[in-house]
Parts: structure tokens; C-alpha cells; sequence
């Protein structure tokens, strides 16, 4: 990448305006704090809610002798009232360079929202995941153009880090909605009643989405059948479409944030390559090697010296590979047959 190429691509004006609902901490990172910079990095516009707030993540990563879960974690849940409260300020302070209009059961506002990209993270109260599956409605019925892209936390490696009651509510009430899923193994099997282990059990549950409406699915981590020692796959889906596998090197470490990543490069690149998923998915995939690489290294450095402290992802020393991810011929994209 040129340097006048790196200008142009920072001087780039895009007409996208995205609204993402997903957890904050104030040091490190996940959630928010993860997805916001990518897509401003990228141009787009991005209105965020958080969902909480804590003072650092409460994830567990792991890197051999590092420190796996941060001690202590405080902070606070956004509750209904305090989202309507949100909602009524910015009317009150007449912020209305937005076209249409999110209203819920209690939020009185009449506000103007023109978001073509709405992005759900962490959410851990089953009351505001309730809310938000109206908020969702109330924008597709304003503009049928506007992408719901979920990613449906509730856990990873066989266990739930965030309350079971949400799964229902994801199932019945956000994945109808959603037009873009990014699911790992667990939450794909969790929502879908099939543990998943292999790559049909994984392409089946897939299609099972596909049925309740959910145009593309990438599933990014998790099929442990289809994994080696050496080597990780996601897979993508289209419904009515192609279905994609890829292969891509297995790096040490494992570190809180790097779905959120995906998540908003793939808004990013399905945006910029008009729905292409296997080439928005390898840029992806390609970014977040250089991401994890990074991060792993930085880890290492930390064992070297006897450090005790919690590694978090190198999130702005990746800078230039999130805005420009670099070609790599160790990501191998198939086709998969169906």
C-alpha cells in the first residue's frame, strides 16, 4: 500500500451511518470499544449504545503463563429507562441529521434515525434484548434497507458467560430480524438445539437459520472437527447461495474482543465489495490474523519479562492492517459442495 494510496483511503467520504448497541469497558478492550474504531477508521458514521459499562472486561484469555481473567470487574447495566432517557435528550437538544424514527413501547421521542447498518453486541439483560428486537422492527418498517447485523453473545467453548435466559430471546425474537449473523460453534448449536462438532453438523444448523430468515451466516469460531493443531476454519453462507470454507493458520493465544473486530470488518467489507461474503471474509480474515499476531507477540514479550499483566488486543498498533488488510496466500477459500 502506497502512501498516497493510505491518504485516499483515509480521505474517503462514505454515506453510512451505523448504530451499535453492544457492551463498553473503560480499560481494554471488547464490545464497543472494539467495533467503533474499525468502522470510523473505515469512514462510516457510528452512533453507539452501551449496554454496560464496566471498568475492564470480564473475559478469560489465555497465553501461557499470563494472567487469564482480570480480579475484579465493576461497573453498571443500562436499563430500559436509562435508554429511553438517552433518547429523550437527543431530541430535547434538537439532534435530528437522522431520517427516520426509533420508537419502542416506552420511548417517547420523535426522533429522526437514518441508520443503514445496526450492529448488536453483548447484551446482558433480557428485558433490553426485548427492547431492542422493537427498536429493529421499528427501523425496518421506517427503511427496509437497513442491515441488522447480530452477533449473538452468549458464550464460546461449551459454556454460557452471560445469562441463559437471553438464548430464547435471540432465537425467537433477534434472529428472525437479523440480516447478517456472526454465531461461533457454541451459540450456532445453543440456537439451534445441535451441539456442534463437525463441519455437517454446522452447514445443517446453518440452513436451519437460513429457514428462520437470516440471509448470510458466518459462523467464526468452533468447529472443533474441522480444526487441527496447525490450522482454524469459519465458514460463511448465503441462503440461496454458496456456502464458503476458510482455512487459515492457528496462531497462540486466545484474546477478549477479536468477534467484535470481525464483526464490524465484515459490515465494512460486505458494504464495500456489494455482498461478496468470500471476499469480505478473507479480508477479515486477513486483518485479524495481522490483529492476533500482533497481540500474540505483544503477549510474549509480557512472559519474557515476568509480567503479570492482563494482555488486551493491539487494537490501535493494527491500525493500518485493519484500514488495509494485507494479501495472503495462507488463507484458503473453498467452495463448499452441497
Amino acid at each position: 500500500m502506497s502512501s498516497s494510496e493510505l491518504i485516499a483511503e483515509l480521505e474517503r467520504e462514505r454515506d453510512r451511518r451505523v448504530l451499535s448497541i453492544q457492551s463498553h469497558v473503560v480499560h481494554g478492550y471488547a464490545g464497543n470499544k472494539c467495533s467503533v474504531f474499525p468502522l470510523q477508521l473505515h469512514g462510516f458514521e457510528v452512533d453507539f449504545i452501551n449496554s454496560v459499562q464496566y471498568s475492564n472486561h470480564a473475559g478469560n484469555i489465555e497465553y501461557l503463563t499470563l494472567p487469564t481473567r482480570y480480579e475484579h470487574l465493576k461497573g453498571q447495566k443500562l436499563t430500559e429507562k436509562e435508554l429511553e432517557e438517552l433518547y429523550e435528550g437527543l431530541t430535547l437538544n434538537n439532534i435530528n441529521n437522522y431520517t427516520h424514527v426509533l420508537t419502542g413501547e416506552k420511548i417517547k421521542t420523535s426522533m429522526n434515525l437514518n441508520f443503514k447498518y445496526l450492529i448488536l453486541g453483548y447484551c446482558g439483560n433480557v428485558t433490553f434484548l426485548q427492547k431492542i428486537a422493537d427498536v429493529v422492527k421499528d427501523l425496518k418498517q421506517k427503511d427496509s434497507n437497513t442491515k441488522f447485523v447480530c452477533d449473538p453473545v452468549m458464550g464460546d467453548n461449551g459454556r454460557y458467560y452471560t445469562p441463559k435466559e437471553l438464548m430464547p430471546v435471540y432465537r425467537d425474537l433477534i434472529i428472525p430480524l437479523a440480516d447478517i449473523l456472526t454465531p461461533n460453534a457454541f451459540e450456532l448449536g445453543e440456537l439451534t438445539g445441535s451441539p456442534i462438532e463437525t463441519e455437517e453438523d454446522c452447514l445443517r444448523a446453518v440452513n436451519v437459520l437460513h429457514a428462520k430468515g437470516v440471509k448470510t451466516i458466518v459462523v467464526t469460531s468452533g468447529v472443533t472437527g474441522a480444526q487441527t493443531n496447525e490450522s482454524l476454519r469459519c465458514y460463511a453462507s448465503v441462503k440461496g447461495d454458496n456456502v464458503y470454507r476458510f482455512t487459515f493458520p492457528r496462531l497462540v493465544g486466545q484474546f477478549v474482543g477479536t468477534g467484535d473486530v470481525f464483526a464490524s470488518l465484515l459490515v465494512v467489507w460486505l458494504d464495500e465489495l456489494n455482498g461478496d461474503v468470500s471476499e469480505a471474509v478473507k479480508r477479515v480474515l486477513a486483518s485479524m490474523q495481522c490483529l492476533i499476531r500482533k497481540t500474540s507477540n505483544y503477549a510474549q514479550l509480557q512472559v519474557d519479562t515476568n509480567s503479570r499483566a492482563m494482555c488486551e488486543l493491539r487494537l490501535i498498533q493494527s491500525r493500518k492492517d485493519l484500514l488495509w488488510p494485507p494479501s495472503s496466500d495462507q488463507i484458503k477459500v473453498e467452495k463448499v459442495e452441497k
